[in-house]
């Protein structure tokens, strides 16, 4: 009797810190799920906050019976008799452990798990440094004060609607849908015993992950059921020999795709049951004025292209969830990144999470049209072989060379984005570019070789290791993903090295407590150098140009980054299904794309153009990043040199480069220089004098002879006897009036020359002369 007491008094002073503890725990927060994850921008703005459990809460009322049967069955099946504890299953567990030689049973009862998940208890055991059995004291204390405040069914509502039932499934409804896309109430006995199945392992015992192992459990979870007396061996015997069926429809847990991408980048940092604690605070690199603006712009954008007369397809106003036909408007995305570190300052991968979660930054490739040009100059110029000075022809193009969008009749010039495009004969390549002139371009590649193209399109990041080099890779039609885009347009940005290959979204994580948990590790990052610094300045000044006078014409006056030194290319495809911008300045690239996902060929209306519908976004986006990402001059490497060149012939500019044009303002017609100053790789620089407009065939002469070629002087000049002349040199021997003047691009001639009578044009005008006197003849 005395050893009983002592034994008594020694357990109640053991357990005494345990039951003391039990009592602190808040029973009315028993049914807190979950304490959301804050999300802040780069500069610690609130931007949203993660309820990272996918889970939906249901009433028990809405719980089948054999749910609540296979749980008590496979967990607990003296549930409704104990009161929290289940002595005897304790007992019972020692045994078989006992003659087992280890730990292989357990006996938690469903309220000590739900003890045990609603207030952390495994995690403050390891905090504490407290063994197992103490942790257990813990749990079956507090189980008895759950038991004594709650009802049986509202503890089993409790529990259903918090554990984890893997695949990051929380809550029998998310399970249900998760696994067998049902509803709970709609579930059949064998998928209920599935579920409670994985209960002791939710990793390793999911049907989605070991459908096998799953399937054994489910089997032990229907023959204690049958122990139970709530199946039939028969019932038994016929639902163990059934095969598991699936039909994976889950919970979307996420309110926007950037939420999505955080949410995964703190799971794998973390882990998912960490972070279904909550309370994190997530710092992220978004740049929540750049994100807000590319949603807006986006949204803007679509609804006006949806307006147009020529919109046949579905608007989004004109969705309804749960119709028959799903939301097949038109949708939009945006990506902009730091390109030196990888850094993500906005992700818009959609035009509405709730309606369709499909991320196009993630999944989504389409054809890039007229944006691929870059990476084609790029292979022709790297070979020095061609320059931005070099003639192509821009004349039509039978569409069986090409064959896209049609097999006969003439090969279109969408790229040029106007209504009524023009061959305008033989260009340089660099009009042609700016231009995005569609034959010039087409006769380009094949002088490049399609073949380069394709390798060219492959050092890019572009998944064209399987393509065919056909002429139809000149006009943008391999498809490609908003990541491998952006990446690639970068590499003009950097000198020739590609962007980062990782995207980066959070920064760090910190804990309730405001204790770094986790911070992203900073690593120099190394990447290739694809093109050499002379090939990515080149393309780079080309689409700077195309920004002034090429296709996207008018876009620097809609940024307010001034002056803008960065560029941007647009792209359309053939059948205007469709768009993308792609641009970057010194720090920042962003890339616009809007188009369908299904459907694809169908053009979002006759004439959708990159300028109408993703450049604007791009503005917008790149505005508002500007006053933290702006500034920053871009200047030519030392492998390139500036000459003037005359832009009709590609060579050489001289003084003698003038064109007619008409004054917009008075309509008379003036003249006008075509030299220009364009980048040369060094050593490709040595071109011939302008043909065209100063009587040479072509050849390079030097300037001692130059003046002798000119088809107006029908006389050897003179030549100076020495280099420095006294007085008035009328005959400009100092400086030959064929060569350029240092500093000058048009070549304007300061003093009065005898060559100024020259027909430098097909005008012709009157000269006003005295009339002379009378002429009288004396005989001598």
């Amino acid at each position: 009797m005395m050893t009983c007491i002592c034994g008594w008094i020694a357990a109640d002073l053991y357990t005494r810190e345990f039951r003391e503890r039990a009592e602190t725990y808040d029973l009315e927060r028993i049914n807190d799920l979950e304490i959301p994850s804050l999300i802040v921008d780069r500069n610690g703005k609130e931007i949203g906050r993660i309820f990272v459990q996918n889970r939906s809460v249901i009433p028990i009322e809405k719980v089948p019976q054999k749910m609540i049967d296979a749980l008590t069955a496979g967990e607990d099946s003296r549930y409704f008799t104990h009161k929290g504890v289940d002595y005897i299953g304790i007992l019972r567990a020692v045994k078989l452990n006992f003659e087992a030689g280890g730990v292989n049973q357990g006996a938690s009862t469903i309220t000590q798990q739900l003890a045990r998940n609603a207030y952390n208890l495994k995690q403050e055991a390891t905090i504490r440094k407290e063994s197992g059995i103490q942790r257990k004291l813990v749990e079956a204390f507090l189980s008895r004060r759950i038991e004594d405040r709650y009802s049986k069914m509202q503890i089993l509502d409790f529990y259903l609607n918090r554990i984890y039932f893997g695949s990051g499934f929380y809550g029998i409804r998310s399970a249900a849908l998760g696994y067998f896309g049902k509803e709970p109430m709609d579930l059949t006995t064998e998928e209920c015993a599935s579920i409670v199945g994985l209960i002791k392992n939710p990793t390793n015992l999911s049907p989605l992950n070991k459908p096998e192992a799953n399937k054994k459990a489910r089997n032990y979870v229907l023959s204690r059921m049958g122990d139970e007396g709530m199946l039939s061996a028969t019932e038994v015997a016929r639902l163990q020999s059934s095969p598991l069926r699936l039909n994976s429809q889950p919970l979307r847990r996420g309110t926007s795709h950037l939420y999505e991408r955080v949410a995964e980048a703190v799971g794998r940092a973390l882990g998912e049951e960490a972070l279904a604690s909550g309370g994190f605070k997530v710092h992220t690199t978004i740049l929540a004025d750049a994100q807000n603006a590319a949603e807006k712009a986006l949204e803007e954008s679509l609804s006006r292209a949806e307006k147009k007369p020529g919109y046949t397809r579905m608007k989004y106003d004109d969705y309804r969830k749960g119709s028959e036909k799903g939301p097949e408007y038109l949708q939009g995305a945006v990506l902009m990144v730091d390109h030196e570190t990888g850094e993500v300052l906005a992700h818009v991968g959609g035009r509405d999470y709730a309606q369709v979660p499909y991320d196009f930054i993630e999944l989504g490739r389409r054809p890039l049209g007229t944006a691929f040009f870059p990476f084609i100059y790029a292979a022709g110029l790297s070979s020095g072989e061609l320059t931005p000075a070099s003639l192509a022809e821009d004349e039509p193009v039978d569409n069986r060379a090409v064959m896209v969008g049609g097999q006969e009749g003439i090969l279109g010039e969408w790229g040029m984005e106007v209504s009524s495009p023009v061959y305008e004969g033989q260009i340089t390549v660099r009009r042609a570019f700016e231009a995005s002139k569609i034959a010039a371009t087409v006769r380009l590649a094949g002088q490049i070789g399609l073949q380069r193209v394709v390798d060219a399109g492959v050092a890019f990041g572009f998944p064209m290791e399987k393509s065919e080099p056909l002429p139809r890779v000149s006009v943008g039609w391999e498809s490609a993903s908003m990541k491998q885009a952006v990446r690639a347009i970068t590499t003009f940005a950097r000198g020739g090295r590609a962007g980062p290959s990782t995207l980066i979204y959070v920064d760090r994580v910190e804990n309730s407590s405001g204790r770094v948990v986790y911070r992203r590790e900073r690593v120099a990052s190394s990447t290739p150098q694809v093109i050499d610094d002379a090939t990515a300045w080149q393309v780079h000044s080309m689409m700077a140009g195309s920004l002034e006078r090429g296709t996207s014409e008018g876009a620097l006056d809609g940024l307010i980054e001034k002056p803008f030194h960065g560029a941007g290319k647009g792209g359309s495809t053939h059948d205007f299904a469709d768009t993308w911008f792609l641009g970057y300045n010194k720090r920042i690239t962003c890339g616009v794309w809007t188009g369908f996902l299904q459907g694809a060929g169908q053009p979002i209306y006759p004439g959708a153009f990159s300028r109408d519908l993703s450049l604007p976004v791009w503005q917008a986006a790149m505005n508002a990043a500007a006053p933290s990402f702006g500034g920053g001059e871009m200047t030519p490497p030392k492998s390139v040199i500036e000459v003037p060149v005359c832009s009709v012939s590609g060579q050489r500019a001289t003084q003698f480069c003038q064109q007619l044009v008409e004054d917009v303002k008075t309509g008379m017609m003036r003249s006008k220089s075509t030299a220009v100053l364009e980048y040369f790789r060094r050593g490709t620089e040595n071109l011939p004098f302008c043909s065209v407009h100063s009587g040479t065939a072509g050849e390079t002469i030097s300037p001692e002879m130059a003046i002798s070629n000119l088809p107006a002087l029908d006389a050897i000049p003179v030549r100076p006897q020495s280099p420095v002349l006294l007085g008035d040199d009328p005959y400009h021997t100092d400086v030959p009036s064929f060569a350029p003047v240092s500093g000058t691009v048009g070549l304007v001639r300061k003093r009065t020359n005898v060559l100024d009578s020259l027909d430098i044009g097909d005008s012709e005008g009157g000269i006003p002369l005295k009339r002379p006197a009378r002429l009288m003849i004396h005989d001598d």
